[in-house]
């Protein structure tokens, strides 16, 4: 089911149609941890009347997960992850990325490789779960029209100037909004929790080719070994990449590095918003010194709530702390 049909199902968010997306579908990858943040980003897609009209494709090794309600009501396909598949992506998990004491983190951003696989659309927007939509994302259908893969750099901390350092507020104001006009030094190095996907990538053989790559190798993590499968390998010739701007996938705790005021400019100007790491909104406890991005995320959960598109005991509600 499109979110034009959730729409439609009852009293939603306002929404208007934002252009004709039939030959594009969005997928997500996810255990039951992360029902409550997938149904948070889909409301906040459905807040800015974005994609409505995008076939659902739902990838999880967690059966519970096609249990829920909400995930028979949007995805038009539900895949289990199961089997061979299953066990060649928590082979690459376990054994080709290190610290294998992440197993279980590993197998979780594996998983995502599933996308890689036949599919009867020109192409696939992948979006992490743990994310907020907050500008219509349209433009990056589109974009970089002869590429089969798009992507939007890694944040790379080494980038930024130290925290210590004079200026460094008004350096790492101007280090990120260089990133969001991709200006200056551009990582090639692939942020895969916003991948546009396009044929032919779209092929189970070519899942193949990438897992039998992984475990040739030892990498730090899933990230870096689909950076150098499309940077090294013997074939890159036969892909064609390209870089999208920050703005599609900006990584939340980045916001810190700046002055609350330039915060909030970036913020205007950032369409995906990741809460990437293991610091979670909705599982951190509510504080009155929450930084502005977590109170962001809570204020698009309150509001899924009081709007009726996700119901109160399916939210995921963060446990209240000291205030």
């Amino acid at each position: 089911m499109t979110l034009r049909a959730v729409l439609n199902a009852g009293d939603r968010p306002n929404a208007a149609s934002a252009g004709d997306a039939r030959s594009t579908a969005l997928a997500f990858a996810f255990d039951a941890d992360y029902l409550a943040p997938f149904k948070v980003m889909l409301y906040s897609m459905a807040r800015c009347g974005t994609l409505l009209d995008c076939p659902i494709y739902v990838y999880s090794d967690d059966p519970s997960v096609f249990d829920d309600a909400f995930v028979r009501r949007v995805a038009d396909v539900r895949r289990l992850v199961d089997g061979q598949d299953l066990e060649e992506l928590a082979d690459i998990a376990e054994r080709h990325i290190k610290r294998p004491e992440r197993a279980k983190w590993n197998r979780g951003t594996c998983l995502k490789w599933a996308v890689f696989d036949d599919a009867p659309v020109d192409q696939i927007l992948f979006l992490d779960v743990d994310m907020l939509c907050l500008r219509p994302l349209e433009g990056l259908l589109t974009l970089h029209p002869s590429a089969e893969l798009v992507f939007c750099p890694q944040f790379q901390r080494s980038a930024m100037p130290a925290e210590d350092t004079p200026g460094a507020k008004a350096a790492a104001r101007a280090r990120l909004t260089d990133m969001l006009g991709l200006r200056g030094e551009v990582s090639r190095r692939v942020n895969s929790g916003v991948m546009l996907v396009r044929k032919p990538l779209l092929s189970r053989g070519l899942r193949s080719r990438l897992i039998a790559f992984a475990k040739g190798r030892e990498d730090i993590n899933e990230q870096s070994h689909l950076t150098n499968f499309f940077r090294t390998n013997r074939d890159r010739s036969r892909f064609v990449t390209a870089v999208a701007s920050s703005a599609y996938n900006f990584q939340e705790n980045y916001l810190d590095a700046v002055d609350p005021i330039d915060a909030l400019a970036l913020l205007r100007r950032i369409r995906i918003l990741h809460y990437a790491g293991s610091q979670k909104p909705w599982r951190a406890k509510i504080t009155k010194k929450d930084r502005i991005s977590f109170q962001l995320w809570r204020q698009f959960q309150s509001s899924a709530i009081d709007t009726g598109f996700i119901d109160v005991g399916a939210a995921g509600e963060p446990e209240s702390g000291p205030v």
